[in-house]
């Protein structure tokens, strides 16, 4: 049953086999163009804590 549907084609894997091709995925520098901009605007994921006495919360309670 499984052998009855084509391969599926993944972008990613054919740029990863064949580099030399140079091949772009215009979607993926689109994604990081955006996230690039929000972080500029501020807009951007908070970053991760290190330790847990760096936290917002942690900070709160003192």
């Amino acid at each position: 049953m499984v052998q009855y549907y084509p391969p599926v084609l993944d972008y990613a894997k054919v740029m990863r086999q064949y580099p030399e091709l140079e091949l772009v995925d215009e979607d993926e520098e689109q994604r990081l163009q955006d996230v690039e901009d929000k972080k500029k605007r501020g807009k951007g994921a908070p970053k991760k804590i290190k330790t847990k006495g760096e936290g917002r919360r942690a900070q709160r309670r003192k």
